[in-house]
């Protein structure tokens, strides 16, 4: 009876230890999906994007603030890694909806909007510091 309960126990406590370590490793990385129905420009840099389907993916749960801009789905490479900041608001002022947090470039002559943020609900949001892109087939640039 002494060896039942031994065991009983040390199986208790392999399976809180297992438990305790793979919770802790999942840390969720924040994906937003947004449609946008306009081009649009990236802030901190030239490209304009056409309209259609996005989705911002946080890179790395090590890096918090880089994030990839994949345009249709993730089944390629992303379009742009965005470098972002983190908006705080009061508690009781934090968003209730996702929105992309757009403004008019008044400086290209062709007035697209250019992407400055997004939030989150519940939490808080998101402002561009600066953006790396590639060139490829969905990217215009300006002249």
């Amino acid at each position: 009876m002494t060896f039942r309960r031994l065991s009983l126990a040390l199986v208790f406590l392999m399976s809180a230890a297992f438990a305790t370590a793979f919770a802790q490793s999942g840390i969720p990385q924040e994906k937003i999906h947004f449609t946008a129905t306009t081009p649009f420009e990236l802030k901190g840099s030239d490209v304009i994007l056409p309209a259609g389907h996005y989705i911002l993916f946080q890179i790395s749960t090590n890096d918090r603030y880089q994030f990839a801009l994949y345009q249709g789905d993730m089944t390629h490479s992303p379009v742009a890694l965005i470098r972002a900041v983190r908006i705080y608001y009061s508690l009781g002022r934090l968003p209730s909806k996702t929105k992309m947090l757009m403004d008019i470039n008044e400086s290209s002559p062709q007035n697209y909007a250019l992407l400055e943020g997004w939030t989150v609900p519940g939490d808080y949001g998101w402002r561009v510091i600066s953006s790396t892109t590639r060139t490829g087939r969905f990217v215009t640039r300006t002249q």
